[in-house]
């Protein structure tokens, strides 16, 4: 499994220091199960944290973006709004003419994908991570959490506060209402609603919209 800056050259993680072992990020890359607090983790998740609030507190659009392309691997044409937040930066994959709305939240424990002229709504949630239902599997912060990818399609539509979970693909020209958690894989040209997500329109290819029964 590749390290960082081996999925996206842009990035350049913290050389190996004394005491420090790769293994826990290969698996953590490769959704196996894997220990979070790692010295070597924690360090490259530190990092990009500092990495992240710096480009934050850029007011100019221009400017804030011109930094995000040395930390997120993008196309053209793509904005996002301030108070942006991931934990790595390396496993996401922004498309062309993308606009991500403020407060906006990717967990990128493995990968993240965001299609061509795609749009987030504010406080939109992209979730990889998952973690044991058992609690002595958990044990607090000790236990191992692996994550799943996730891959939004081209032309889509996620509106404001929708959460999109572990493992879930959404393909082309979908839209996701405000606040809907999207539990499962979604097809394309359709509306999904509701907590958990369901289909309740298909988008014709006219631009007409039909109700599913």
């Amino acid at each position: 499994m590749p390290l960082p800056h081996e999925t996206n050259p842009r990035i350049s993680p913290p050389d190996l220091e004394k005491g420090e072992d790769p293994t826990e990020l290969s698996l953590m890359l490769s959704g196996q199960p894997y220990l979070s607090y790692n010295k070597y983790i924690d360090r490259i998740r530190d990092t990009a944290a500092r990495r992240v609030w710096e480009i934050n507190q850029i007011v100019d659009m221009g400017d804030r973006m011109r930094e995000m392309r040395e930390f997120v691997f993008m196309g053209v044409n793509v904005w996002i709004v301030q108070g942006f937040f991931c934990e790595y930066g390396f496993n996401i994959t922004i498309g062309d003419e993308v606009f991500i709305g403020a407060n906006c939240t990717l967990l990128d424990i493995c990968p993240i994908t965001i299609g061509s002229r795609t749009m987030l709504g504010p406080n939109v949630q992209i979730l990889t991570p998952s973690h044991p239902i058992s609690p002595e599997e958990r044990n607090g912060l000790k236990g191992r959490e692996w994550a799943k990818p996730v891959k939004i399609g081209n032309d889509c539509w996620i509106g404001a506060g929708a959460t999109i979970c572990p493992g879930v693909t959404i393909g082309d020209g979908v839209t996701i209402g405000a606040a809907t958690v999207v539990t499962r894989d979604v097809g394309s040209r359709c509306v999904v609603v509701g907590n958990p997500g369901r289909v309740i329109k298909r988008i014709r290819e006219d631009g007409g919209v039909e109700d599913v029964g």
